[in-house]
């Protein structure tokens, strides 16, 4: 350790960069030793005297200016926008019926599984995967209501993944 220094403040190697001398003389056939150079830098691009200066590129702005608010009112000159209509429904309403229901069945065994966690002890990092778990349902649950079968079953689909996660054995 007197020799070594701090144990804990090891360094590397250095590694320092040093220009390259110039040569001492030019070396003779008989001499026969080799001399190798750093290449040199390259030599700046220089304009053609032909051809007039050009002027520098005029630069591009980083974002596009944004029209300034008006009214609320269109303007007699503009017309009005397009309505968009309403998606619909990729799924038949018999398809959405059975989901629905798989959906719901899939809610009630996860309020029943989350119920179970909670009373176990968990971790602070468990209790917010449950509080997240709990989220997804409540969202799956409002998207039910709302007749979005596939957005319920989704987020009901994250919920179940949370809580499979909770109940592995640790």
């Amino acid at each position: 350790m007197i020799f070594g220094g701090c144990p804990k403040r090891q360094t590397g190697p250095l590694i320092v960069y040093v220009p390259t001398p110039p040569p001492a003389a030019t070396p003779s056939q008989s001499d026969q030793s080799i001399v190798v150079q750093a290449p040199a830098p390259p030599a700046p691009i220089e304009a053609k005297q032909d051809s007039a200066p050009e002027a520098p590129p005029e630069p591009v702005p980083s974002k596009p200016a944004r029209p300034k608010p008006t009214d609320a009112k269109a303007r007699p000159d503009e017309a009005p926008a397009a309505e968009v209509p309403a998606l619909q429904s990729a799924i038949s309403s018999g398809q959405a019926t059975a989901l629905q229901g798989q959906v719901a069945r899939l809610q009630q065994g996860i309020e029943k599984r989350i119920l179970v966690l909670s009373r176990e002890w968990l971790s602070p990092s468990q209790r917010g995967m449950l509080e997240d778990a709990r989220g997804f349902l409540q969202q799956s649950q409002r998207a039910l209501q709302e007749s979005d079968f596939q957005r319920a079953y989704n987020l009901a689909h994250k919920a179940e993944l949370l809580v499979a996660s909770l109940e592995q054995p640790r």
